[in-house]
């Protein structure tokens, strides 16, 4: 069951409703509407991926996977950018493609066979983690490409924060619409 209500991590009197990110595996935004408090100006957002019972955090498998530096090693070939979870998603696994494999084997693949939990749900779970802890930073946006199924989708990027009106690699624009870097992926 999702938590539909968080506090802002950095104004702890301020109770923020969250709103269908608009997947379909429940994930949740959370929008702080201040400007000013955050660790960059504006409002702050933040993103809850449901997972299921018993899944280990930051410190189970993600941990053992190298994940909190290896997913924003990842992100840091584009710094200055906010990247779309896709290609964040490929760079990783172009990066370190056998923990990858080890991911999609574990917890499967849309692209493979459609499933309510998989390895982009994880992936992007550790992202909304580590985005909390301000090591990558998020950003709610369209959703391109074959990511085009979901209305909305994350993006992310390192610090410090690029425009968003000016510096955005979306999966459309990637140049590579090739799903080759998922193991077992249809049309590989």
């Amino acid at each position: 069951m999702a938590v539909s209500r968080q506090v802002c991590p950095f104004h702890a009197d301020e109770d923020i409703l969250g709103v269908a990110a608009g997947g379909t595996d429940g994930s949740l935004t959370f929008t702080c509407p201040r400007g000013t408090g955050h660790v960059q100006p504006g409002p702050h957002t933040w993103l809850q991926v449901l997972q299921p019972e018993g899944l280990p955090g930051i410190d189970g498998y993600a941990a053992e996977l190298g994940l909190a530096s290896e997913l924003p090693a990842a992100l840091g070939q584009y710094k200055g950018s906010w990247i779309e979870y896709g290609v964040v998603e490929r760079a990783y696994a172009l990066r370190c493609p056998g923990d990858f494999a080890a991911i999609v084997g574990r917890y499967g693949h849309k692209a493979v066979e459609p499933k309510q939990y998989t390895a982009s749900a994880f992936l992007a779970g550790v992202l909304g983690v580590l985005s909390k802890r301000g090591t990558v930073l998020y950003h709610l946006g369209p959703a391109t490409g074959r990511w085009s199924y979901n209305v909305t989708i994350s993006w992310w990027s390192v610090a410090p924060a690029p425009d968003w009106d000016s510096a955005r690699l979306s999966w459309a624009d990637s140049g590579d619409d090739s799903v080759s870097y998922i193991p077992g992926a249809h049309g590989q």
